[in-house]
């Protein structure tokens, strides 16, 4: 008898308790009002956490985009720089130049000196 008696006890104090949160009765007992100041301070900072959160988040996939980006562009550098080394070839030079009337040099360069005595009396 006396289990049932504290089944019935414990059922009711849930039920009440239930009840006071559910009809904001809490809301009005002097040790929440002591508390709320706390309350809020505590829920400022989980909001500022909760943002800090997102905000990371939102920066590691920037991070991700430019990375892969950046591997893009890498890739591309290559493949150009590997076509202009190619075409500049002298024997690709050559024999696309060839077709333009152009010959390669076969003579080696020679300097020319000109002495400013003989500009001067012309």
């Amino acid at each position: 008898m006396e289990e049932e008696k504290k089944e019935k006890s414990q059922s009711k104090r849930k039920k009440k308790n239930a009840m006071t949160v559910l009809g904001g009765g809490f809301l009005v007992r002097e040790k929440f009002t002591k508390q709320f100041p706390f309350m809020v301070y505590i829920t400022i900072l989980l909001m500022a956490i909760i943002t800090n959160t997102y905000i990371a988040e939102e920066r590691n996939r920037e991070l991700t985009q430019t990375t892969k980006t950046l591997n893009d562009l890498q890739v591309e550098y290559i493949q150009v720089k590997s076509a202009i080394m190619e075409a500049s070839k002298q024997s690709v030079l050559a024999k696309k130049l060839a077709n333009v009337g152009l010959k390669e040099a076969t003579e080696p360069l020679k300097r020319i000196n000109i002495n400013e005595e003989n500009t001067k009396e012309q």
